[in-house]
C-alpha cells in the first residue's frame, strides 16, 4: 500500500515537472520572438547607419564601416546585445544567466554566419546579396532558438564578472579592429 501511493506521488511529481518544463521552454520561445524581430530590424538598419550619420565616428563603433565579414558581424552582434538589455529591462530574469546565455547565442549566431558565408563563397567563388541577407537572418534566428537551448539544458553557473567581462571584451574588440584593422582576409574588404 505504501508502495503504490509513493509511486502514485512521485508519478505526479514527475508530470507536474514536465509540465512545468514544456511550458517554461514555450515561455522563452514565445517571449524571445519578438526580440529576435527586433534584433534582425536594428541589423538592417544598422546596415545604414554609418552612412546616414555621416561617417560619424561614434557610429562608426557600432555599425559596418565597410564591406569586410568582421565588420558586418556588428549587424549581429550589437543588436542581440541591443534587445538584450531592452529584454532584460523588461522581464528581469536572473542578470548574469540571462546575459550569459545570449552572449553564448551571439556567438553562435557569428559562428553560423561564417560557417555559412565562407562555404558557399568557397563553393560558388563569389557572394550574392540575397545569400547573405538569408544567412543575415538565419543566423539571428539560429542564435535565439540557441539561447533557448541553453535555459533549457542550464549550462554550469557564471560569475557576473565573468559574464559582463565577456560582452565588454568582444564589444572593445569590435572597437579596436575597427580602428585599427589586422591584415588578414576577415577585415578585407569585399568586392
Amino acid at each position: 500500500m505504501k508502495t503504490t501511493k509513493l509511486k502514485s506521488n512521485l508519478k505526479q511529481t514527475a508530470v507536474s515537472l514536465f509540465r512545468k518544463s514544456l511550458h517554461l521552454k514555450k515561455y522563452i520561445a514565445w517571449r524571445d520572438r519578438p526580440y529576435a524581430a527586433a534584433a534582425i530590424l536594428l541589423g538592417f538598419l544598422n546596415h545604414f547607419l554609418y552612412q546616414l550619420s555621416g561617417g560619424a565616428p561614434f557610429a562608426a563603433l557600432f555599425c559596418p564601416v565597410n564591406e569586410s565579414v568582421w565588420e558586418h558581424l556588428k549587424l549581429i552582434f550589437f543588436p542581440i546585445l541591443f534587445v538584450s538589455i531592452a529584454e532584460y529591462l523588461r522581464y528581469r530574469p536572473e542578470a548574469v544567466r540571462f546575459f550569459y546565455y545570449r552572449f553564448l547565442a551571439a556567438l553562435c549566431a557569428m559562428a553560423a554566419t561564417l560557417t555559412l558565408f565562407y562555404t558557399y563563397t568557397g563553393i560558388t567563388g563569389k557572394n550574392f546579396l540575397l545569400m547573405d541577407i538569408l544567412i543575415f537572418l538565419a543566423s539571428i534566428l539560429f542564435g535565439f532558438y540557441m539561447d533557448a537551448y541553453f535555459y533549457k539544458k542550464s549550462l554550469r553557473k557564471t560569475t557576473q564578472a565573468t559574464t559582463f567581462s565577456l560582452w565588454i571584451t568582444v564589444s572593445l574588440f569590435y572597437f579596436v579592429f575597427t580602428c585599427f584593422p589586422p591584415d588578414i582576409p576577415l577585415f578585407f574588404s569585399m568586392p
